[in-house]
């Protein structure tokens, strides 16, 4: 299992940039540790890291709306991810369909880069995850 805490320490150490726009508010952190990354990777086999693993931080009233990571970059094949605290309320991470990614600190999940998702407003609290591109290694050949 992952030390979620030591995975927020390194928040602390990243280029950090502030969004705001008409989909998003949220702090975007480049997180670059070999170790997090060999742990995100180890619950991937035969996927490869498709771009750099993002840390976001979502403060009360910070939100990311309705989107499809495919707009983002169209060369992986699922997305990565993995909530880090649960100290905080409202952040659900919540897909098309009404149902919700389970938010367990430490708990890998992936979905499909064209799948209708959204992390809902933040009540209280300060929201921590770290999310990312994977690219089948059959793609690569």
């Amino acid at each position: 299992m992952v030390n979620c805490e030591y995975i927020l320490s390194l928040f602390n150490d990243s280029f950090i940039t502030r969004l705001e726009n008409s989909i998003t508010k949220q702090y975007k952190y480049h997180i670059t540790d070999t170790s997090t990354v060999d742990w995100l990777m180890s619950h991937h086999p035969g996927y490869t890291l498709a771009g750099a693993v993002i840390g976001f931080k979502y403060e009360t009233g910070d939100y990311l709306d309705w989107h499809k990571d495919n707009m983002y970059y169209k060369g992986a094949n699922l997305t990565g991810g993995v909530t880090l605290n649960e100290d905080f309320t409202g952040g659900a991470f919540e897909l098309e369909d009404g149902t919700y990614i389970d938010q367990t600190p430490g708990k890998v999940f992936t979905l499909g880069r064209n799948i209708l998702h959204r992390v809902t407003k933040i009540q209280s609290g300060t929201r921590y995850s770290l999310h990312y591109s994977l690219l089948s290694e059959s793609k690569l050949i």
